[in-house]
């Protein structure tokens, strides 16, 4: 005791006749952990069959108390072994120096139940009362875990933690379930079939379900990539629980037999499907398998997903030999699947396994549905385009078609959204596969050749709802003007002034781009745009009449994209009507952006 730190022995002293509340040791600095560790016993009012009415404890406490962490563990001698829902998982540590299990208890949650037994909030740099308080928290988190009462109706739902211990990292596995699939799998729980895998470009060792059949071959959903299937898909396998695959009270099982017992709870039977498979699985491999179940979005509540958990499966051969002392029949190779290639000590196989629905990919911040919802086509991946594209994609556009007939060059590395590793390659190309990786749930696709006319810029485009282009080129304009579609769509032209300090949008709801408006909206502003050019003078590359450039700095280029993104937002929502506006850049003494413009401001 008298080697801890002041502070240290400040807090210990503070739990000295605590109800409920008995040292066992005194602070035994833990290197490894740079901590303190603290032994003490809790005696519960409340017990139960996965509760004991007495457990031990200990405490880990960073040596810069009263600041820095304090963590409380169950003993592994006479702690708590089980579970529960606000808890990491409760195995043995595998740390040599560890007198501790794993199963840290979340104190500091904001459970309201354990809020109204412990409430108030945690007393930050106290010495005296900090420790204290984690200890209160943790006897009152024991108490209400008694009564099976850690989740309440009103909170967020919470799935068992998956074992890192047992975490294989040969695959992760993603999948896009949501409220909006939720209905396919209504009436699908209880049973099992096929999955389709598919690689994710630009993911290292990462495959996404592609698509789920029944255990008939019917297709019951697909993935929202809308990847094309493959002629000979990567079968995998899926089964949907009734409810969440737990050792009581909330313990992911960790082998086989542990899984069959679940099964057995749950009327589930496990044999029964590793049969199933083994007939379709024999000789493949590697063998993923995903089980699921359904989960609310708060406890208690209805449900409104499938949250789904990948296992790697043992390698199952293509001819099953009989078990020993049984005849080359099904019982035979029955008794083979269970005792010996699917054994109960053998553990489980977990994969890492993530939800990319689109809601938890942009939980951070997205576009709002009525720009989200669009099939958008970008003409022009150039300076402007590429950004605008870079800016739809991360705000979750989920259909985007890119064209553009040019090739990265170093020049344009000082503005592009690509980089050095890109030069040569086809503009177009190289922004749709950056923005694949920035967008995986995303369809984003290229056009490397220079826009069409006719029916086949009439097919090309037939599909998008919004045309965006980013060229600043008539002879563009004056294509997308002479094409017809029967259903109209929302065209915008978005072009650069000199040195960006200015930016042209012109927007239009209809069957093809009116391109006579346009010019009429434009040409006024043309003789004033020149005339700033030729003040200037032009910029050269190079030598020679060959190399003139447009300047633009790349974070006027940014503030333009930005703008645009802003305006089609506002346009999709109907706030603005179709025609020309004029932004240009304004500054006060802080602050620099874009503010609308008239012509005569500037003659």
């Amino acid at each position: 005791m008298d080697d801890a730190p002041e502070p240290i022995r400040l807090a210990v002293g503070r739990l000295s006749g605590l109800p409920g509340v008995a040292l066992e040791s005194s602070p035994e600095l833990i290197s490894a952990e740079s901590a303190w560790a603290i032994q003490f016993r809790l005696t519960s009012a409340r017990f139960s069959e996965f509760v004991p009415k007495e457990t031990c404890w200990v405490a880990l406490v960073d040596g810069c108390y009263p600041t820095g962490r304090i963590r409380i563990f169950p003993a592994q001698e006479n702690g708590l072994v089980h579970t529960f829902p606000h808890q990491d998982r409760n195995v043995v540590s595998g740390a040599s120096h560890a007198t501790w299990r794993t199963g840290k208890p979340c104190v500091d949650s904001p459970s309201q139940r354990l809020g109204r037994i412990a409430g108030g909030p945690e007393p930050r740099d106290d010495a005296e009362f900090r420790l204290r308080w984690h200890v209160e928290r943790c006897l009152g988190w024991l108490e209400v875990a008694a009564v099976d009462q850690l989740m309440v109706d009103d909170e967020p739902f919470e799935v068992p933690q998956c074992p890192s211990e047992l975490l294989n990292t040969r695959f992760t596995v993603i999948h896009d379930e949501g409220d909006d699939t939720w209905p396919a799998w209504d009436r699908h729980v209880g049973r099992y079939g096929e999955i389709h895998w598919g690689a994710l470009p630009g993911f290292d060792k990462t495959i996404v379900a592609e698509e789920f059949f029944d255990a008939a071959g019917a297709q019951i959903r697909s993935c929202r990539r809308g990847s094309r299937p493959s002629e000979k898909p990567w079968v995998g396998y899926w089964w949907l629980w009734p409810s969440p695959i737990v050792i009581p009270p909330w313990h992911a099982p960790g082998t086989w037999a542990e899984l069959r017992r679940t099964g057995v709870r749950l009327n589930m039977d496990v044999d029964r499907f590793i049969r199933w498979m083994a007939r379709r699985a024999g000789g493949k491999e590697p063998v993923i398998i995903l089980l699921g179940y359904p989960i609310p979005t708060l406890w208690n509540g209805a449900p409104v997903e499938v949250h789904w958990q990948a296992i790697l499966a043992p390698e199952v051969p293509t001819k099953i030999e009989p078990m020993n002392g049984f005849r080359a029949n099904e019982r035979g190779r029955s008794e083979r699947l269970r005792h010996d290639i699917f054994n109960g000590g053998k553990k489980l196989s977990y994969l890492k396994t993530a939800n990319w629905h689109p809601d938890r990919l942009q939980a951070r911040g997205r576009l709002p549905s009525e720009v989200r919802t669009r099939s958008v086509a970008v003409i022009g991946a150039g300076a402007l385009g590429s950004a605008v594209a870079e800016l739809l994609a991360r705000g979750g556009v989920t259909e985007i078609l890119i064209v553009d007939d040019d090739d990265l060059e170093a020049g344009n590395l000082v503005r592009h959204t690509l980089t050095g590793a890109d030069l040569g390659r086809n503009k177009a190309t190289a922004t749709a596969a950056r923005l694949e990786g920035a967008a995986p749930m995303s369809r984003i696709i290229s056009h490397a050749t220079r826009l069409p006319r006719g029916d086949a810029l009439r097919t090309l485009l037939e599909p998008f709802d919004v045309v965006l282009d980013c060229t600043g080129e008539d002879d563009v304009l004056r294509r997308l003007g002479a094409a017809w579609w029967s259903v109209p769509r929302h065209f915008l032209s978005a072009s650069l002034g000199f040195d960006a300090s200015r930016l042209f949008l012109f927007g239009a709801h209809a069957c093809c781009f009116p391109f006579e408006e346009f010019e009429c909206a434009v040409r006024p502003w043309l003789g004033e745009e020149r005339s700033r050019w030729t003040a200037a003078g032009e910029t050269l590359e190079g030598p020679g009449c060959w190399s003139p450039l447009f300047p633009a700095r790349s974070d006027d280029v940014w503030l333009a994209a930005v703008a645009t993104v802003k305006y089609l937002e506002r346009a999709a929502k109907g706030k603005i009507p179709d025609g020309l506006r004029v932004l240009e850049q304004r500054s006060d003494e802080v602050v620099v952006g874009y503010q609308p413009v008239e012509l005569e401001e500037v003659m």
